[in-house]
């Protein structure tokens, strides 16, 4: 993710955006690929990193212990302009790193990718559709034809509405662990706190004018009003979405009138099913740094059963089915069974 100020997070899950970056500039790059596992892995097969012939890198493909030499690596390979297969860990040429408990992993480093074909995987996830790209290494490299697809998901999304401490501190804390985050406010320093943490806001002037919600199934939403006026707007206009969380805050008791009154509006038990009241994987927090945390933590554990349905619901034999209506980059995986 590019930040503000022109630099980028090293330790990113998505990194073609940052090759995309590099080649437009002139820049050479390597992408590199966790293609094969054997024994344990801090990082699911389809992981990436990028490296620019100048050293800069975005991705990760350890636990710490590798990137360093993946980045000298890359750069012998972009600069012999050859792709190649690198083992590390059990059975490696490189006896001085080693991986946890005996394992070892393969890495495909590619130097020929095209612009246009990065580009054009970018601005799909920055539609919010899904991608894949295949990879590829030759007979001569390998001894085998060896390809692995890499699937992609639009990156999270995280839409709050609300006022207060606890919902700058939610919408920074997402924004710092790779949401594309959010905030709708009705109050000034709300919106001018979360600015400075580089979220996106919009104001919202009344209850009776809602903008528009624009939500899918890689999309998280939380209500953080107090003024439960505004949230009887917002809830029912994100119950028509596909968001896979949605989220209040308040306690159990304050909870239970919310249902009433959404109840009251029309809103089915169906859909009433799906709010999460009292918002957050565990209650009691006082201060606006742990409500986010329980906040984000809930959405978190949640998301990660939804990114396998999502993957299937998109992908079959390595090929787009549908063209899901979800915008902006996600992680690299690759779909099991």
């Amino acid at each position: 993710m590019k930040n503000c100020d022109g630099s980028w997070d090293v330790f990113e899950d998505y990194v073609l955006d940052f090759a995309v970056d590099q080649m437009r500039a002139g820049t050479r790059i390597a992408i590199v690929t966790l293609a094969k596992i054997e024994g344990s892995s801090p990082r699911p097969l389809g992981a990436q990193m990028a490296v620019s012939e100048t050293g800069k890198w975005v991705g990760y493909l350890s636990g710490g212990c590798i990137e360093r030499a993946v980045v000298a690596e890359a750069i012998e390979a972009i600069k012999e302009r050859k792709n190649r297969t690198v083992r590390y860990g059990r059975g490696s040429k490189y006896l001085d790193i080693q991986l946890p408990c005996g394992s070892a992993i393969e890495l495909v480093f590619e130097v020929d990718r095209r612009l246009a074909e990065l580009s054009d995987i970018d601005a799909l996830l920055r539609s919010r559709r899904p991608a894949s790209m295949k990879i590829g290494v030759s007979r001569h490299e390998s001894g085998h034809d060896n390809f692995e697809q890499c699937y992609y998901l639009p990156r999270r999304q995280l839409l709050i509405a609300g006022v207060g401490p606890s919902s700058v501190q939610l919408a920074r804390l997402a924004r710092m662990s790779g949401f594309d985050t959010h905030l709708y406010s009705p109050d000034k320093p709300t919106l001018q706190a979360a600015e400075s943490h580089d979220v996106e806001v919009t104001g919202v002037i009344s209850p009776s004018v809602i903008p528009p919600l624009c939500a899918d199934s890689r999309t998280a939403f939380v209500s953080m009003f107090h003024d439960h006026n505004w949230e009887l707007s917002f809830l029912p206009e994100i119950l028509k979405t596909d968001a896979f969380y949605v989220g209040a805050l308040g306690s159990r008791t304050t909870h239970r009138q919310r249902l009433v009154q959404l109840s009251e509006l029309g809103i089915s038990e169906m859909q009433l099913k799906r709010i999460h009241g009292p918002a957050g994987l565990y209650a009691g927090g006082k201060s606006a740094s742990d409500v986010a945390l329980s906040i984000l933590s809930e959405i978190s554990q949640i998301e990660q059963d939804e990114n396998q349905k999502a993957l299937r619901a998109c992908f079959t034999d390595g090929a787009p089915l549908i063209p899901v209506s979800h915008c902006i980059a996600a992680s690299a995986m690759r779909m099991e069974g």
